[in-house]
């Protein structure tokens, strides 16, 4: 039997989509574990082998194949929490994110405040290289 899972790792719970070669579906959840978002990946693969009465080794093969998606990076950036970071760019370039020429909120406001950079300027870096 071929399988089709569909994991999305959230900043609360981890959430699976489960599909069978007849095209039947289940639905699994599970908390995530935020120190490693891998536990509860196997977490809910072993559940589904159990559901399915096959060891997890079993089941793992058996699966064609995995999309995997997750919020973690997101609400990282929303909350400030993520790892600190900087940013290596082409020389002259290390401002342009911040100069926000793409999207723009409120592109002919004076008064618009951007949002604060998620990379402070003192690590932004600008290196030479060859073009």
């Amino acid at each position: 039997m071929g399988f089709k899972v569909g994991i999305d790792v959230g900043g609360t719970f981890t959430d699976f989509l489960l599909v069978d070669d007849a095209s039947r579906f289940r639905i699994y959840k599970n908390l995530t574990t935020p120190q490693d978002p891998s536990i509860g990946v196997f977490e809910g693969l072993q559940r589904m082998a159990v559901d399915y009465s096959v060891d997890l080794s079993a089941f793992v093969q058996s699966i064609d194949i995995i999309v995997h998606g997750t919020t973690v990076t997101t609400n990282a950036v929303l909350t400030n929490s993520g790892a600190k970071t900087a940013l290596i760019t082409t020389a002259g370039f290390r401002d342009a994110l911040a100069m926000r020429r793409g999207i723009r909120e409120a592109q002919y406001d004076n008064h618009f405040e951007a949002p604060v950079a998620i990379i402070p300027r003192r690590l932004r870096f600008g290196i030479a290289e060859r073009v």
